[in-house]
This record gives C-alpha cells, structure tokens and sequence, in this order.
C-alpha cells in the first residue's frame, strides 16, 4: 500500500537505512553502459569524428550520471521492522511504500556481473498485486540480502531467525544438492537449445552500424561480382552448386549449435537446485554466468509441472523439468526451470519432493480423435493448393511445386495426433503433446481453477470439443488444452476435474 503524505508511526524502532553506496557505481555504469552508442554515434555524425568534442560529451554525461545517481541514492531509505519493510523514494515526488511481511510472496536474489565483482546483490520483493515485483532493493551487501531474504521467509513461517536451520553436513559445509549441473551436463543441454541468436545479434549490430559500412554493403550481386573468378563459379557443374548449398547450410547448422550452447552457458552456468527445509518449504535455484540469479520457489506456490523433451534428446535419455509456479523470477517469468538437463531416475525426487507425482509405467493414456490431424492435412491441402494455382497463374509455372509441400507435412501432423493423449488419476491430470517438442504436463487436480469445453465451426459436424484447462500462474496466451476429442467425453471430463473432491496431497516428508 502507497501513503504519499504523512509517514505511519513505525511499529519499532529501527532505523532507517540506504543502499549500500557502492550501488551509485553500479547505477552509475549501467546508465553510462546505456548512452555509450548515443556518444559513439555523436562522434561520427555531430562532432565530425573530433575526439575533443566527444571527451568533453562523454566527461560531462559521466558528472551529469554520477551526480543524479548519488542524489537519488541519497533520498532513497528503507527500514525493516518485525512486520513489515518500509520504502521511501523519489525526488520532488517522495512515496512511503509499507510493504507488509504477510503480503509478500516471494523474495529472489539477483547479482549481475558488476554486481557480482562488487559483492552486491539486488532484492525484489513480490506480493502478486501487481503481477510483477512490487518492491526492489538495488543493491545490498550480499550478505544483507540473504539476511533480509531469511528474515521474511522465517516470519511467514512463524519461526525467529535465530531458530532457523541451514541444511548442512556434519562437517559444517553446505548439503549436497537436490540437482546439479557440471560443465559437461550444460555442454550437453546446449546441444539440444539449436538456437539463431548469434545471427541475430550481429544483424542487428551491422544494421544499426550500417552508416559506417560502404555503400552496398548488403547487396549480394555487389559481393558476386566483386569475387575473383566469377567466370569459374559460373561454370561449375549443378552438382557442385547443390555442394555449395549443402555446405551452407551446414555452416548455418554449426553457428546454430554453437549459438545455443553459448547461450545455455551463459544462463545456466553453475546450475544447483536444493531443498529449503528452513522457514517456508521450497526450491532454491541459483544459476548464471554473468547474471546469477538466486531465487526460492515455495512448493505451495508450485502449480503443475512440464517434462519437455524431443525424439534425439529421449533417445538418450535427457529430459527438462520445468514448473508452473506463482513465484515470478526478476524477468517475470513464471515457468521455472528446475532440471534443464536430467535423467528420469534425477527428475522423480525431486517432483516427489513438490507434491507431483510422475505417471506411472502402467497407466493408461487415452488418445484423440483421429480428427486432429486429418482435418488439419485436408485444410493444409486446399491453403497450398490454392497459393500454388495463383502463383503459378500469375507467377511463374514452377511456382504449381508449392502444393507438394503437404507432402512431408501430412507424416507430421499423424505423429503429432500420435503423441497427443491424456490421462486421469484421482489426484493428478497428465497431458501429453507434440512430436518434436514432446510435452508432458502434470496437472494437480486440486491446482485446476477452470474448465472450458468449446467447440469451433469445424468441431459441431464431427460432434468433437477443445478442453481449456486455466491454473494459477499460467499462460492466457496457451493454455493447456486437449484437443479434438468426443464432445460427450469433455464434458465428462470437465465434470469430474470441477467437482472432484479428491483428498488434498500431503506435502512430501
């Protein structure tokens, strides 16, 4: 709650603190990070490339930064009393935020690089008002973000911070974790997260640089005719063209890997999962090569929970545990990664220890109509069907080739209705989807707050019915639905999820 005019009368006497003052460099170099490209496009436009003008720019932006960073600093204080964390900000504007003890449901640790060098961490403050963070302390001392972090988490939880545990081994040094990831186990997560960012990276960097490079830069008839040997290359066979293709290609697949197992090492070096046994059960997850995030996600705010896995990543036996929580992270996101890159025998302690239960290898999963994927293929079809009579007409005839298309589409729309099924136990609903991106849900029944049978234009012929399915903390934008199936059955369906009165799961001992 905000009080913009008069300060409440504190419940105790504590005083008043500021952010540690190596926050004013952090803050200081982040905002000069920010209008670096404002002074290097100045130089070469404005200042016609003169250094002294750009010295004298950039000395000046860094006195203008430093001095509204150190009053800001200045004028921002917060106290932390027996209930609650108050927060007075601003300039001209001054706001006193109260933020009480109870109303906050998730506290996570941040250090960035620099943070991270300065020994410093950032702390948000959670209360799902407002959908994201409600509160940020940037930055504390280490230390005194994990103190404040426990301090909250052991008041929700009725206990002192003196009482407090840490979960250790006998020789005093910190417990063996829940999950781990080595070196080679991300190395190996990286292979399987193909990704183009790299390109991307360096298209967006070469277009907004593209002043500086030659006229025609991006014109690739410039760059043939410019090759020596043109005349050569023209002259090469068909074969050796498809050669060339192919090593493209190739080429393109390698920036690929080697894209995605950069990334995955930047996000999830250090990976550790452990158990909070202390103040309010739950997962502690810290990762990040330049960012380390360290966040606890309690297990009543546990959701549901995904297995994602593909057809070469299963042929060895690697899967993803992922877990839809109403915790959010500093980005917002609220699909934690709990396993990124696990054996099946890792993933079941620790579903076992929120409360979620994998499928047993005896339970039966049922199907969809066949209908999911026939249906698509006919519309499909017709679609290409249709762009290639145009095309061709208007076009060109080779253009009458874009029908065959639906060719190797028709296999894979049949294994994506093959991997679409779902199953019903007395306490958990298990949804299964995609061929190539295979997707095991795990649904509480307790979790589910809606159900929603709707039937599009295609589905009333067919007599058929979609299965929306909403929880806390999922996405509005995709749902977890079940698709194509007897409109008779989704409403049996919908009937046993909204008014089964199923026993409540115990939390895992």
């Amino acid at each position: 709650m905000t009080e913009p005019f008069a300060d409440p009368v504190p419940q105790e006497s504590a005083p008043f603190q500021r952010l540690h003052p190596l926050s004013i460099v952090l803050k200081s170099i982040g905002t000069l990070g920010q209008n670096l490209f404002a002074i290097f496009v100045l130089h070469f436009s404005l200042f016609d490339r003169n250094f002294l003008y750009t010295g004298l720019a950039a000395a000046a932006l860094i006195m203008l930064v430093v001095g509204v960073t150190t009053l800001i600093w200045s004028r921002f204080t917060y106290q932390v009393t027996a209930k609650e964390i108050r927060i007075k900000s601003g300039l001209l504007n001054r706001n006193n935020r109260s933020i009480p003890f109870d109303r906050i449901q998730d506290v996570s640790l941040e250090q960035q690089l620099v943070s991270r060098l300065l020994g410093l961490a950032t702390v948000a403050l959670e209360t799902g008002a407002g959908g994201g963070e409600d509160g940020k302390l940037d930055a504390l001392a280490r230390a005194d973000a994990e103190n404040l972090r426990d301090t909250i988490r052991d008041y929700k939880d009725g206990l002192k911070t003196s009482d407090t545990e840490q979960v250790l081994d006998p020789d005093g040094a910190e417990a063996p974790p829940l999950f781990a990831m080595d070196n080679r186990r991300i190395l190996i997560a990286g292979l399987f997260n193909f990704s183009f960012v790299l390109l991307a990276i360096l298209g967006a960097v070469a277009q907004n640089l593209d002043f500086l490079l030659p006229d025609g830069f991006f014109d690739p008839h410039k760059w043939l005719d410019a090759l020596p040997g043109t005349e050569v290359i023209n002259g090469y066979s068909s074969w050796a063209r498809i050669g060339g293709a192919v090593a493209a290609i190739l080429a393109l697949i390698v920036v690929g890997l080697v894209s995605g197992i950069v990334r995955t090492f930047v996000r999830e070096y250090g990976f550790r999962l452990d158990r909070v046994v202390s103040g309010q059960p739950g997962f502690r997850r810290r990762r990040g090569l330049f960012t380390l995030t360290d966040m606890v996600m309690p297990i009543h705010r546990v959701q549901a929970a995904i297995v994602q896995t593909g057809p070469v990543r299963q042929r060895f036996g690697w899967y993803h545990l992922k877990f839809i929580s109403l915790a959010a992270d500093a980005h917002g996101e609220t699909d934690h990664s709990a396993a990124p890159c696990a054996k099946l025998s890792e993933i079941d302690p620790i579903l076992t220890a929120s409360a979620i239960h994998a499928p047993s290898c005896g339970l039966a999963f049922q199907p969809v109509n066949a209908a999911f994927w026939w249906r698509r293929a006919i519309l499909l079809s017709l679609l290409f069907a249709v762009i290639a009579l145009v095309a061709g007409l208007l076009l060109h005839r080779g253009f009458f080739a874009i029908a065959l298309l639906i060719l190797p589409l028709c296999p894979l729309l049949f294994l994506e209705w093959r991997h679409h099924q779902y199953a019903l136990t007395d306490r958990q609903l298990f949804i299964r989807t995609g061929w190539w991106r295979r997707r095991l849900t795990i649904l509480p029944r307790r979790k589910i707050q809606t159900v929603d049978v709707s039937q599009s234009p295609l589905d009333h012929p067919l007599n058929l019915a979609t299965v929306s399915i909403g929880i806390a903390g999922g996405s509005a934008i995709r749902p977890v639905m079940i698709q194509a199936i007897g409109f008779a059955e989704a409403m049996d369906l919908r009937r046993q999820l909204i008014n089964q009165t199923g026993d409540q799961e115990a939390p895992a001992e």
